[in-house]
């Protein structure tokens, strides 16, 4: 008997390679994977469940137990359309941690267990010349093909999309279950709540346009971020010689949403921050600190929604999951 692992990411690509490998294998041991970020839609995980109960597959539920905006805090580094790690550290990591160490991340779930007809044991003998992995890539994104591939060696790595292309939403009707929300909404993917950093100034347009209390939420978290990196930039700090007093009530902030007096400062003074950016004063060069932080190239969200008619609403980005995280040592330097 053969393993089938599937990402599954949550879109409707995944769910179509599903119903594929289940289709073809029936007799097989066919996995759903989801790796989260603590970070997705709440419609997302109604999704994952559903699909779990209509294919009948088991699936396996990772995470590593912090969200983007907390792993950015502790790596004092706002990720943007530029740089992902957020994608990095929260899936691809555990998730080739696990299948290749057998190393299990914080939080571990099984949902519908009792359809797995065959223990998942990566430590096992021959566990990878047995096992094929799947990605819901399609033709559209064939330049991702080759990364993924490299980094899922030896695995046998399939993305069956790629040479048929199949309409995802008459997959869905074949089992009445109702798409993402987000797609509803005229978002590409359904990533992170359509809070994806690497997403452009389309999508966070369209964001803008469509969930504004959302936008509103990542915008502060943007804020926050980006002069709390800017504060710890200063020397003193940098080297450990002075107390960052600002992590905690920026951690807080991020994870339950909590404002001390510290952040409301920091929130109600965004546009006199961004004017003058006098405030940390200068780095171990002597330069001022005035680097402005975004999600988003040009623009911080802040400025994008004084101004929306002045992006670039073709730049719509998105997160490239699984697509390149480094070499072997990088990865499993832990």
């Amino acid at each position: 008997m053969k393993n089938h692992i599937i990402f599954f990411s949550g879109g409707k690509s995944s769910f179509t390679v599903a119903h594929l490998i289940k289709k073809r294998f029936p007799n097989d041991n066919i996995l759903l994977y989801f790796t989260d970020t603590l970070y997705e839609d709440e419609d997302l995980y109604r999704f994952i469940y559903e699909a779990s109960d209509k294919l009948e597959l088991p699936m396996l539920y990772h995470s590593v137990g912090l969200t983007p905006p907390q792993l950015m805090a502790k790596e004092r580094f706002l990720y943007n359309s530029r740089v992902g790690n957020c994608s990095k550290k929260l899936k691809m990591e555990p998730a080739a941690k696990f299948f290749k160490k057998g190393i299990k991340p914080n939080i571990e779930k099984w949902y519908n267990e009792k359809f797995l007809k065959a223990p998942i044991v990566p430590l096992s003998e021959g566990f990878s010349i047995n096992t094929s992995v799947y990605f819901g890539i399609g033709w559209d994104e064939m330049h991702r093909e080759g990364a993924i591939k490299k980094n899922w060696e030896p695995f046998d790595v399939q993305m069956p999309l790629i040479e048929e292309v199949i309409d995802n939403e008459e997959i869905l009707e074949l089992y009445n279950i109702r798409r993402p929300r987000l797609y509803d909404m005229g978002f590409a993917h359904n990533n992170c709540k359509g809070r994806c950093v690497k997403a452009g100034q389309g999508h966070y347009k369209n964001l803008l346009m469509k969930d504004e209390k959302t936008f509103q939420e990542v915008k502060e978290h943007e804020i926050v971020l980006s002069e709390y990196i800017r504060y710890t930039k200063q020397p003193q700090i940098k080297n450990g010689k002075c107390k960052d007093y600002l992590f905690e009530d920026v951690y807080k902030f991020l994870s339950e949403g909590i404002k001390s007096d510290k952040i409301k400062n920091i929130i109600e003074n965004a546009d006199y921050l961004a004017s003058t950016r006098r405030l940390f004063g200068t780095d171990s060069k002597g330069k001022p600190i005035n680097k402005a932080y975004s999600f988003i190239k040009i623009m911080t969200l802040n400025e994008l929604e004084k101004k929306p008619i002045q992006c670039d609403i073709w730049d719509i980005g998105g997160c490239g999951c699984f697509v390149d995280y480094g070499n072997e040592n990088e990865l499993f330097n832990y």
